[in-house]
């Protein structure tokens, strides 16, 4: 009976190590925040459709928040054969957008690897009041909120916050002693046990 040879035992630890390694590239911070902002720019030309409005004047707060939320949606709606005038009219019906939450937050870590790397959740949150109003009367107001949460790596952040932008930036929750030093040992320890399980139970 032939048993598997030392090469067998270095590939099961590679397939553990390679568990602990994220393939894929994360988004960015400002690319959750966009994609948030498209998705509420959908929701609002719907709702202008609906109500039969092709011409707005768009208005929005002074906040870096609110200038890049008018730009998007100003995008959105220019792209979509919507007009937006530059001047308040009351003959114009009103857009109102206003962002009354932007916030990035970052949890304790939750999984610390054996290079260091610790994986932290990431969490960012926007939240949107939508008025549309015609010759003073309110038509349609709603509030909108999205949560976007995935788990990056600590070590990941400062690329995941580049930009100019200090709302999409976050602070990350001090970890415990488990998180940032047992768990790394118990992760060799595992490893160790397997390998000499591997050797030890293929026999003679």
């Amino acid at each position: 009976m032939r048993y598997p040879t030392c090469s067998g035992t270095f590939a099961i630890v590679i397939l553990l190590l390679a568990n602990n390694v994220s393939q894929s590239r994360e988004l960015t911070n400002y690319e959750v925040f966009c994609a948030q902002v498209d998705t509420l720019s959908l929701s609002a030309m719907k709702v202008l459709a609906s109500q039969d409005v092709k011409l707005v004047y768009l208005k929005s707060g002074s906040r870096d928040v609110d200038v890049l939320v008018h730009l998007k949606i100003t995008e959105a709606l220019l792209k979509n054969s919507f007009h937006v005038v530059t001047t308040d009219s009351s003959a114009v019906p009103l857009l109102r957008v206003t962002v009354p939450l932007i916030g990035v937050s970052y949890s304790a870590p939750v999984t610390s690897h054996i290079f260091g790397a610790s994986d932290v959740i990431r969490t960012i949150r926007s939240a949107y009041d939508v008025e549309i109003a015609d010759r003073g009367q309110v038509r349609f107001a709603k509030s909108y909120s999205y949560v976007y949460s995935d788990t990056v790596k600590e070590s990941q952040i400062s690329a995941l916050e580049s930009g100019s932008y200090n709302f999409l930036r976050g602070k990350v929750l001090t970890g415990s002693f488990i998180d940032t030093m047992l768990q790394p040992l118990l992760f060799v320890a595992s490893a160790a046990i397997v390998v000499y399980l591997f050797f030890t139970l293929r026999g003679p």
